[in-house]
């Protein structure tokens, strides 16, 4: 184990964080009756209101059923990451490391097997039998959680049905739309319309308040023209938006709604938080959000008895045409707690994996998707139902807040997300309507997941990749702005191509094939 050290303590300076695929061996592990140490964040909503999630119901009831003893340890809010590579380069794991190993360990999980730092999971595989159940059935989770040489790096958090894998889209002032006699928007002329009459009827100095980072994460506008700002699949070819004809056409667009302000002038450097008093006091009619977090929030905090809001459909081009492109994510999300892996240092490697196959189990799906029957829900005609302690509770907390003391369901933990989780927590009738919206697309034929680069790939990807990032980012916000005419476009495309997005698309294309292979 003692190999990992220098290797990652270099990778954490460098800010390496690229992965790779490659073989590894681990150590047997015999339990010791010791607790199980497990390490894993704490989102800001748990960690306001207790300071380890030992102390929730929830985990006090996981050790009831399950019998075993467990040792949160969490990092401070903000330095996940920083925490994460100290503590590896240790001499002292603990027995389970909660984190997206995908992203933040330098060369993936499969390098993390290679340096013995964490475990092939099919080494304890009959501790498991309910995660291997559950993968034997859905070999897209499989998938996503192996390595290209079908080692079992973790136990993920899973979205268990696809209309889980989206939550969020654009949204419009639904009493803005009724008092002006307009439709919700389907196409971009639709949408260029609407926005006119906030601007010129609604006085609204943002008809469309939406950030850079909205843009690219959640493809809204630019996917109606086909192409998104990021690698997709199209068949069994990676692509990459950037090199796609049809961004040019979004531009176009983009720099019109700029220059006749009806897109945000600060799109550019404009803060979340700034978005959200644009769309609660009037400056804005429309914005990008969360069902729970956007549409929630406002209308929670809404300014009148009128204000109304509606989620529209992924713009297109065409009426009636069916989005391509929207904000679906992976059946495993990348977030800090997708992935529960059993560290090379633990002497309880069969234990540790029995609690975290507890996740899988009917009993652990119902726990940590509903909590403690009883008390944050009750079985009504077979529907598991929150209480008033999940939807109205007596000490004034949020139903995010309540659901993080009980339920791994709104975050991430080892388990799958139950969708009747989603149909409570969307409680109010705008938020189940654009839920049932956004689902609408062909999204999940593009969906790429996180790919295991060849280790002397790793390092040229990462510089190439920032390259190309940093200077496509600047030559479309100064086209957007008008600094640089449309007339540029070509030009970026050549600045792009000579940075090196065709030599890392061939790369990404490698690593697909193998993804695919497994």
């Amino acid at each position: 184990m003692k190999t990992k050290k220098l290797a990652v303590i270099l990778a954490a300076v460098l800010g390496a964080s690229a992965l790779s695929g490659c073989g590894a061996d681990e150590k047997a592990a015999q339990s010791t009756g010791a607790p199980i140490r497990y390490w894993s964040h704490m989102s800001s909503y748990t960690a306001s209101q207790v300071s380890n999630l030992a102390e929730t119901p929830m985990i006090k009831k996981m050790k009831e059923l399950t019998g075993i003893d467990v040792e949160f340890e969490h990092p401070p809010q903000g330095q996940e990451l920083e925490k994460f590579n100290i503590m590896i380069a240790g001499d002292d794991l603990p027995d389970i490391i909660q984190f997206n190993w995908e992203q933040n360990y330098p060369g993936g999980p499969a390098k993390a097997i290679k340096d013995k730092v964490i475990i092939d999971i099919n080494t304890v595989k009959d501790s498991a039998p309910n995660l291997y159940a559950y993968l034997a059935e859905h070999d897209d989770v499989r998938k996503l959680s192996s390595t290209d040489t079908g080692e079992q790096f973790a136990f993920p958090f899973v979205r268990g049905d696809e209309s889980l894998r989206i939550n969020k889209g654009p949204v419009l002032r639904k009493d803005w739309l009724d008092e002006l006699g307009l439709a919700v928007p389907e196409t971009i002329d639709e949408w260029e319309n609407v926005l006119k009459a906030f601007r010129d009827k609604k006085g609204a100095t943002a008809p469309l308040a939406v950030t850079f980072k909205q843009m690219k994460d959640t493809t809204a506008f630019v996917g109606a023209f086909g192409t998104m700002l990021n690698y997709y699949a199209d068949g069994n070819e990676i692509k990459h938006g950037l090199l796609d004809p049809e961004l040019k056409d979004w531009l176009v667009v983009m720099n019109r709604w700029y220059s006749e302000k009806l897109l945000d002038q600060d799109f550019a450097t404009a803060e979340n938080a700034t978005i959200d008093s644009y769309i609660l006091n009037g400056d804005a009619g429309a914005v990008v959000c969360s069902i729970g977090g956007g549409i929630g929030r406002y209308m929670t905090a809404a300014p009148s008895d009128t204000y109304m809001l509606v989620g529209a459909p992924y713009p297109v081009t065409e009426k009636g045409a069916v989005p391509e492109f929207n904000a679906l994510q992976r059946a495993v999300p990348p977030s800090f707690g997708s992935f529960a892996a059993i560290s090379i240092d633990s002497k309880q490697a069969e234990t540790a994996a029995k609690l975290l196959d507890f996740g899988y189990s009917e009993e652990g799906r119902m726990l940590y998707n509903f909590g403690v029957e009883g008390e944050s829900y009750n079985m009504i005609d077979g529907y598991p139902t929150y209480s008033e302690k999940i939807t109205k509770n007596p000490d004034g907390l949020s139903m995010t807040e309540a659901l993080s003391l009980y339920t791994y369901a709104y975050d991430c933990g080892p388990t799958i997300q139950d969708v009747r989780y989603m149909e409570q927590y969307a409680e109010r009738p705008e938020q189940k309507a654009a839920w049932a919206t956004w689902t609408n697309s062909n999204m999940s034929k593009h969906i790429v997941p996180s790919l295991n680069l060849e280790t002397e790939e790793v390092n040229d990807f990462a510089s190439i990749s920032n390259a190309v990032t940093t200077y496509s980012d600047e030559m479309i916000l100064k086209i957007i702005m008008g600094v640089e005419p449309i007339e540029k476009y070509d030009e970026m495309v050549a600045g792009i191509k000579e940075r090196g997005m065709e030599k890392i698309l061939e790369m990404k294309q490698r690593s697909y094939d193998r993804y695919l292979a497994k």
